[in-house]
């Protein structure tokens, strides 16, 4: 399929306001995975020079990333991000043709539509070195009939992209029963960020696996006594 690129310069290629509520986009702004991306995506890059955004469906996740000198690509089959200083590219990924590898390499929610998830994955780790993912996880087959490979889970993830991830986070809505896992891949070796904990060695990372958060959990003791230092004052 034959890239199109559309590089947007000016403020009347703005993209359009989406009325509350309605779109793709209103109806997921606020979730905690984006959010979680968002911080993990700023830990691991927090300053970078050039980021592509792969099956962005609209969706301006890209500005996340806005500098003066950032270079911005959003790739998309039939919907790519457009905004001021964004490449807008429509192609098929697969024949999709990088000039450069990126600085960051984004995907989300883009996976578990791909009938060769695997080819696809192997396509975002050539892109650059450091490739953050989400995916629906561990939902039951045939509750999004878009998805063709529910339920994803650590082990498929980890069948697709030939490697454990450096970091992996569950992401849970808070009025919701659906989740999100969120991995980062990078080259062998890279550090933790600061602001990111790894698990401790010989730990239970609990359902995230390789690199899993663990969440904090005071034991009972202490948090008994707080109740009754509060209690009691």
């Amino acid at each position: 399929m034959e890239q199109v690129a559309k590089a947007s310069s000016g403020a009347s290629n703005a993209p359009k306001q989406v009325p509350k509520n309605e779109g793709y986009w209103a109806r997921r702004k606020d979730s905690v995975y984006l959010a979680a991306a968002k911080q993990i995506c700023a830990a691991f890059c927090p300053e970078p020079a050039s980021v592509i955004d792969v099956g962005s469906n609209k969706t301006p996740t890209l500005e996340w990333h806005r500098g003066p000198e950032t270079r911005l690509v959003s790739v998309d089959l039939k919907r790519p991000y457009e905004a001021t200083g964004v490449e807008s590219i429509v192609a098929d990924f697969f024949s999709f043709q990088a000039d450069t590898r990126f600085d960051l390499v984004t995907c989300f929610q883009v996976l578990e539509h791909v009938p060769d998830a695997t080819a696809f994955a192997q396509k975002l780790l050539s892109l650059g070195d450091l490739v953050v993912v989400s995916v629906p996880y561990r939902w039951p087959k045939g509750q999004c009939e878009h998805h063709v490979h529910d339920p994803v889970d650590e082990a498929k993830m980890r069948s697709w992209f030939g490697r454990a991830p450096a970091y992996s986070y569950i992401a849970r809505e808070p009025i919701s029963p659906q989740s999100r896992l969120i991995q980062v891949y990078a080259p062998r070796g890279t550090p933790m960020p600061p602001r990111i904990r790894a698990p401790r060695k010989g730990k239970k990372t609990g359902k995230a696996g390789d690199g899993a958060r663990r969440r904090s959990r005071r034991p009972f003791m202490v948090r008994l006594k707080n109740w009754l230092r509060n209690k009691l004052t």
